[in-house]
């Protein structure tokens, strides 16, 4: 379930009709994995959508280990070496991402009206703003004669999501 509904981004964005639905879906995913990578934890609409996945979570992670010792079980009747060993890689790599989903999914977090306020900024910025960067054209903002200034975009979101980042330990 997105943070956010489609009515709720059309209004932020300031757009009348639903012609731009499959760009604001996109820059919501977007948007809200930004946010959810920025916090390192896996982000929901609600209490009763991270209960539902944490629910799931013991189960997805007995498949993981599964599948992780019948790759490597695979790997181990494999003749070649070489074989053998890039198929071990990559099932100790699922494995990891199974892994790393999991310790997110435990830290997950119901997202707050603060959450929702840093997605709606950076989806309004995504939005509005195509480019990472803008190069001023304007008469008024470049004098006669001198060069172009580009500048990068501020997105706004640090201070909101700073509170609930999950700091990093040694």
């Amino acid at each position: 379930m997105p943070l956010l509904t489609l009515e709720q981004c059309r209004t932020h964005c300031r757009i009348d009709g639903d012609y731009d639905d499959a760009i604001l879906g996109d820059l919501l995913a977007a948007a809200t994995d930004a946010a959810s990578a920025y916090l390192g934890r896996t982000l929901f609409a609600d209490q009763a959508a991270l209960d539902l996945a944490l629910d799931q979570l013991p189960q997805d992670m007995a498949a993981a280990v599964t599948g992780h010792e019948a790759a490597v079980a695979a790997a181990n009747a494999e003749t070649n070496a070489a074989k053998a060993k890039a198929m071990r890689d990559v099932a100790d790599r699922r494995l990891a991402v199974a892994t790393e989903r999991s310790a997110q999914l435990l830290q997950g977090l119901p997202a707050n009206d603060s959450i929702r306020a840093a997605v709606r900024l950076l989806l309004g910025h995504l939005y509005a703003h195509r480019e990472a960067v803008v190069v001023s054209t304007s008469a008024f903002d470049v004098p006669i004669g001198s060069a172009a200034i580009a500048m990068a975009l501020p997105f706004g979101v640090a201070a909101l999501l700073d509170p609930y980042r999950l700091a990093a330990t040694p």
